[in-house]
């Protein structure tokens, strides 16, 4: 026991030696820049953003750090900002005098700094821009049995504006939403959707609201007449059979809003002006009730047999 309170009380005071004596050790300062010119913007990748300080400061400082100090903020607008010799005009630097000055500024009194890596701040400019695109929303969802969208999801807003480097808007057709994943789905709901806007790239809004709206549908089946058109006078076209069987998804609230009449089948003489005559005239479906929410037509037959007639000419 005495041994184990004697290797204490020599670490305990060890740490207080160290703690407060000068240590010297490498750490990150991350650059914050604001200030900018207008209709400017610093691009990525050649403009600097990170420093490696040396420091020198008392053991107990750097016991309230991790790895990283606080970010340098740098006001561009009170900087004598150069340009590099030979390169393209976007391309500047601020210089070691004004960096070290700025460094020193920001540092705690007690910390000294003893060697920065880079020893110049590189700053690449280039013009900004701003256009607005649309919202794009990505989604995964399943529904249960019977039950479908009553309309396309809604996006509020359904774009927004960015702005940043041209190169980079440029590129940027779209902003997407995070992934909505929903299964087995029966109602209606609303929800708050992040916007995934790119890196270097600001946006005017975080997030979206999309309305998803469900209903319950079922199925129908009608018998619809098919049309002769494009028949010239002199002939006469018969067709077998005269109708098709025609089925569709139709919402409940909507189910009785719909009749055989608002289908429109229809076969076109103008197949058979081909040197090669066709065995069967080719149905086309040329109006339904789209306004009602009618989904998955299908009919048979999708061809029908026919006769070509001639017409007698009756003579006065």
């Amino acid at each position: 026991m005495i041994y184990l309170v004697m290797v204490i009380i020599s670490s305990l005071l060890w740490f207080f030696n160290k703690t407060g004596s000068t240590v010297n050790t490498v750490a990150d300062y991350r650059i914050e820049y604001y200030g900018l010119p207008k209709n400017h913007y610093l691009l990525p990748g050649l403009t600097t953003e990170m420093l490696h300080l040396t420091v020198s400061a008392k053991g107990s400082f750097f016991l309230t750090l991790s790895n990283q100090l606080p970010p340098l903020r740098i006001d561009l607008s009170k900087l004598d900002i150069r340009q590099f010799p030979d390169t393209d005009s976007s391309l500047k630097f601020i210089t070691n005098d004004d960096l070290r000055a700025l460094i020193e500024a920001q540092l705690p009194s007690d910390c000294k700094c003893l060697a920065v890596k880079p020893d110049t701040i590189k700053l690449d400019f280039g013009r900004s821009a701003m256009k607005k695109v649309p919202v794009v929303l990505d989604y995964d969802i399943t529904f249960e049995k019977q039950y479908r969208f009553k309309e396309e999801p809604i996006l509020q807003p359904d774009s927004v504006e960015i702005s940043g480097s041209v190169n980079i808007t440029d590129s940027i057709h779209c902003i997407k939403t995070e992934k909505v994943e929903v299964s087995d789905l029966k109602e209606s709901f609303s929800q708050k959707v992040k916007l995934l806007v790119p890196k270097d790239i600001f946006c005017n809004l975080n997030f979206s609201q999309v309305d998803f709206v469900v209903e319950k549908f079922t199925g129908n089946t009608v018998e619809v007449p098919v049309r002769c058109i494009n028949v010239p006078d002199s002939v006469k076209l018969r067709i077998f059979p005269q109708n098709i069987t025609l089925k569709y998804n139709i919402g409940w609230e909507n189910f009785n809003s719909v009749s055989k009449e608002m289908f429109v089948a229809i076969v076109d003489y103008k197949e058979l002006d081909g040197v090669k005559k066709p065995k069967f005239l080719t149905v086309k479906l040329l109006k339904y009730p789209e306004v009602f929410g009618v989904t998955n037509i299908s009919f048979i037959p999708e061809g029908v047999e026919f006769l070509v007639e001639k017409k007698e000419v009756v003579e006065e």
